[in-house]
């Protein structure tokens, strides 16, 4: 039923100047006059009625007028349920019951008239389809909230969340705070008996390592229900070669224990391992033995080659401190013995860094030629040759030559800002223990970035001891010698090195980076779970690095068989996208572009693979369903109590619909009809004047 009724936003004042206004206009036109003296009366009252309205309603007009309306609107009440349509429900004994029975009940329930049933299956998320228990993975709490936040502002009389309790995704459900505005009942789904069982209950371990390094890996195993049984363990590489194997000998009833081991890869790429838990029971569930982990191998590592003319403990303190970070690979050599023979010059041997470390020979610096372009740091000792190092680079110049040397301390540039120096690096730079630089000062023959400067006694200089400067390439000069009494001071005061090594690593870091010049970008993950789409972004850019996208992107993506699949990325928010499925396998990819002739090639692989992890654990959690639903106003029951459960909600007194009423405004203007009748009218007064007045 809809009610309709019209408000006016004006005073009466103004309703009734409009309505004299209006009868003052149309008595003008029909007052007595001698062309109006042989027309009927009743003609007259009909032509000035005509103009009053026409004039009453476009003066109404003026006055904006609304329209308002209100709908008795009648809301039925609401049941959501959610089904679990994951495959732990049909991976037990009574699997048959799920798939015939069990959704002929859920089948019937959806041909009630009587009610409303919101039928929503779930996974590792929400969706409207036919139930066919294919989800992969399980995420109770975030499923809950989703629903929470979509029935927030309606009619929910009851949720049903039919279940095993089973979740391997996101936070456990009875932690996470839900605001149902309906009680929420639980249907308890699976098998809730626990078998012997052993299985291997995690792996943790490294998703990324570098190539040469250990990386350590941790295996969980559990087993329940095998008292002095004997279980192994072993780890297959991909070659399917064993690299670990330990005998387990279990001595509880609950028995949880975990292996750790260390693995050594000797190739870059995606490292497929795959781990075996065998034992000599019968097992019901046989699925969670097994299970498979992927490491990426990266082969990235910057190579970083020490050179010094003499021995000096500021050079094992540089080594020990870089080589304790897993992405450089420190090679340092005594140049004296340094044989041009086993070096390849003219490719720099794969160096991104040189460390020349007291130089003081014309012959050891011309070795430095053979690393053209290369960034270098150098550093000033007193054994150093100034006259030397003078005439051999063209970034700095000592102003005199003499071998004088002070010990000083330093002092922190603040307005350095080419990297972070945070407030504990800063405090332990300016303890730290003196340093022995040269007296001779120096002119730039380029911007320098002085990061730290001499300090004289309490006296701040502006005479730089650790600056950087760029022509060519980048290049960084300390101007002193006392690293090692640094890395020292710094195992007294916080007993370990670890803020030397990350000053160290700052530096480093910054003469390694030299304005990514890769002007093309592919960004992927290593490894999809088997029905996860793959997902790549791409970003292209010209010579002065300005994002591209007017240019085709092709991929090639390649299986272990040969086969070839084709595909083209898109433009999505200025960024190149693409969006695939693919079956279960390895998989290489070349990604393709040219731009103004130039071609652009980005190749990696990538591994779809089934965890498995709906198999790994079948034993329902019915305590966990009960508590959700004693958290949130419900109570639990079987599969077999369902319709009963929903004969029950219907009884319930609060289950009866609710009437509200609907309001509605609209301007009186925005009515065609409106103005279609005052034209309609004029028309009418017109036709009738012309009729029977003759103007």
């Amino acid at each position: 039923m809809v009610l309709i009724s019209i408000i006016i936003n004006a005073s009466f004042f103004l309703l009734l100047l409009t309505l004299l206004a209006s009868l003052f206009l149309s008595s003008i036109l029909y007052k007595k006059q001698t062309v109006l003296l042989n027309i009927p009366k009743y003609l007259l009252i009909v032509l000035f009625f005509l103009r009053f309205f026409s004039f009453f309603l476009l003066f109404l007009l003026l006055l904006e007028p609304e329209l308002k309306g209100n709908e008795k609107v009648i809301e039925k009440p609401l049941i959501v349920f959610l089904q679990d349509n994951t495959t732990s429900i049909i991976s037990n004994h009574d699997s048959l019951y799920y798939q015939n029975h069990y959704l002929k009940k859920i089948d019937s329930l959806k041909a009630l008239n009587n009610i409303n049933i919101d039928f929503i299956l779930f996974d590792d998320n929400i969706e409207k389809k036919i139930i066919d228990f294919t989800g992969s993975t399980t995420n109770i709490s975030s499923v809950l909230e989703q629903v929470s936040n979509i029935y927030s502002n309606t009619y929910v009389s009851a949720y049903i969340l039919a279940s095993d309790g089973i979740f391997n995704q996101g936070l456990n459900p009875i932690y996470k705070d839900n605001y149902f505005n309906a009680p929420l009942y639980t249907v308890q789904l699976g098998d809730t008996i626990e078998y012997q069982d052993a299985l291997v209950k995690s792996i943790i371990n490294n998703k990324i390592t570098y190539l040469g390094n250990e990386t350590p890996v941790e295996i969980v195993v559990e087993a329940k229900g095998m008292i002095n049984k004997e279980l192994i363990l072993d780890v297959y590489n991909d070659e399917k070669q064993s690299i670990y194997h330990q005998n387990i000998v279990v001595n509880d009833s609950y028995y949880v224990d975990n292996f750790q081991f260390f693995i050594s890869p000797e190739e870059p790429g995606i490292k497929n391992y795959h781990v075996s838990l065998q034992s000599n029971e019968i097992e019901k569930n046989t699925f969670n033995n097994e299970k498979d982990f992927f490491i990426d191998v990266i082969d990235d590592r910057k190579r970083i080659l020490l050179l010094f003319s003499h021995h000096h403990p500021d050079i094992a303190a540089i080594q020990e401190s870089l080589a304790s970070h897993d992405q450089y690979e420190v090679h340092s050599h005594w140049l004296s013995d340094l044989n041009p023979k086993q070096f390849n010059y003219t490719e720099n041997n794969g160096y991104s860094l040189i460390i020349a470390h007291q130089l003081s020979t014309e012959s050891e610096f011309n070795k430095l030629k053979y690393y053209n372009k290369v960034p270098i740091l150098h550093i000033i000792g007193s054994r150093s040759n100034l006259n030397t190092f003078n005439q051999f680079q063209d970034f700095i110049k000592f102003k005199n030559i003499d071998k004088s040397f002070e010990y000083s301390n330093v002092s922190l540039n603040t307005t350095f800002s080419s990297f972070l120096i945070n407030d504990s690096l800063s405090n332990f730079l300016s303890l730290s223990t003196p340093f022995l630089t040269p007296f001779s000062e120096i002119e730039s023959n380029s911007f320098v970035d002085v990061l730290l400067y001499k300090k004289i006694g309490s006296l701040n200089t502006e005479r730089p001891v650790l600056f950087f400067t760029e022509n060519n390439y980048k290049a960084g000069f300390l101007l002193g010698e006392g690293l090692w009494r640094w890395r020292l001071n710094d195992t007294y005061l916080n007993n370990s090195n670890s803020l030397f090594n990350h000053f160290l690593s700052q530096v480093t870091q910054y003469l390694l980076l030299d304005e990514d010049k890769d002007r093309f970008h592919v960004n992927f993950d290593p490894v999809y779970q088997s029905s996860q789409r793959v997902i790549f972004e791409a970003e292209l850019y010209n010579k002065n690095f300005e994002s591209i996208t007017s240019i085709d992107i092709e991929m090639q993506l390649t299986d272990s068989l040969g086969v070839n699949y084709q595909y083209q990325f898109i433009v999505v928010d200025n960024k190149y996208h693409l969006d695939v499925s693919l079956p279960d396998g390895k998989y290489e990819f070349i990604a393709t572009a040219d731009f103004n002739n130039e071609l652009f090639v980005k190749k990696g692989k990538i591994i779809i693979s089934n965890f498995d992890i709906e198999s790994r654990d079948l034993v329902a959690k019915d305590n966990l369903l009960l508590d959700l639903a004693l958290q949130n106003n419900g109570h639990m029951i079987t599969k077999d109590s369902l319709t009963q459960l929903i004969d029950g909600i219907i009884s319930l007194p609060t289950f009866k619909p609710r009437a509200y009423f609907n309001y509605y405004y609209q301007s009186l203007i925005n009515f065609q009809s409106l103005l279609v009748l005052i034209l309609c009218t004029l028309f009418i007064e017109w036709f009738l004047r012309r009729r029977y007045i003759n103007y």
